[in-house]
């Protein structure tokens, strides 16, 4: 994906960094799974660890296939009550919703899809928590690029919300925001950084926080596990410093003319005054080395990124 120069307002931006902002987060699936047996369901079925993860926290992780290779990323909320909501890209849903049928036991758990009966919400900036007491059950936010809270309400409630932060002087935030915050982050997208050929690994998943090498078995661990303790990734998530426009994304990233990767997000980036992209490329490929993308030049910045996640 690229966004595009003058996609997100400068005003968007001054109200991050010195104000709050409140996005409507579209494109996401959304489930709770409840019952005695859920912390102990889900830690067999995801990447991160849930059982350190405090009531009232969220949690970056992942959805693996068998052999290892990522299904969706998530952001898993532990509830005050000991249940969970899970979110995902609209992307996943029919997959989250396959392993959650045929892996959730009733017995111990239930699940539910709460995608058409809530409104996924986030909060963002300094002055994020003024409004925290009008939006119950929200947590600090994780890998959005952005700090603040993220939580769920009703439609209706939402629309309440939103007007009521809105009308309190909150800037409502694009989409487009919220894209170049994670890509300046190196956070990895579904259908972007992430394909169905990718490993945890390799888009900074330990970086990130979304993987535990200690918890026991979960859906893709061996492969996982190997990855960590026999060898490394062949590849992994850079920025990208584009001395020009490039063309579009996804696009071939190459060296001496020999494909290393790709470049797979890009966004203009006024701290450097330049175009920034995130890229899957080849490990030997190092900080600083100067490849050729999308029809210009890009130097390659790996572990600096442009903001925290």
């Amino acid at each position: 994906m690229k966004i595009p120069k003058g996609a997100v307002a400068a005003a968007e931006w001054q109200a991050l960094a010195q104000g709050s902002v409140v996005h409507v987060r579209t494109g996401e699936a959304r489930f709770a799974v409840t019952g005695k047996g859920a912390l102990l369901c889900l830690q067999g079925l995801v990447t991160c660890d849930l059982a350190k993860a405090p009531d009232g926290s969220r949690t970056f992780g992942a959805l693996l296939t068998n052999k290892g290779m990522i299904v969706t990323p998530l952001w898993i909320a532990r509830r005050d009550d000991g249940h969970f909501t899970v979110e995902a890209p609209a992307a996943a849903a029919d997959a989250v919703r396959e392993v959650f049928g045929r892996s959730l036991p009733p017995r111990l758990c239930r699940w539910e899809d709460l995608t058409t009966a809530t409104t996924g919400l986030g909060v963002y900036g300094p002055k994020a928590g003024a409004g925290a007491g009008a939006f119950p059950g929200a947590l600090p936010a994780v890998a959005r690029g952005a700090r603040g809270l993220d939580g769920d309400l009703s439609a209706d409630a939402a629309a309440l919300f939103v007007a009521g932060l809105v009308a309190a002087g909150a800037r409502p935030a694009s989409d487009a925001l919220l894209d170049s915050c994670r890509i300046l982050a190196g956070i990895p997208s579904l259908g972007a950084e992430i394909d169905d050929k990718t490993l945890p690994q390799e888009v900074r998943g330990d970086e990130l926080g979304a993987i535990s090498y200690t918890k026991g078995c979960y859906l893709g661990q061996e492969t996982v596990a190997r990855v960590h303790f026999r060898g490394h990734p062949n590849r992994r998530l850079a920025l990208l410093v584009l001395d020009g426009e490039p063309d579009g994304a996804p696009a071939e990233a190459s060296r001496e003319g020999k494909a290393v990767g790709r470049l797979t997000s890009a966004v203009w980036s006024d701290e450097l005054d330049a175009w920034v992209g995130q890229a899957v490329i080849r490990r030997e490929v190092e900080d600083g080395a100067t490849l050729r993308v999308a029809g210009t030049e890009a130097v390659v910045r790996v572990d600096r990124w442009l903001r925290e996640p």
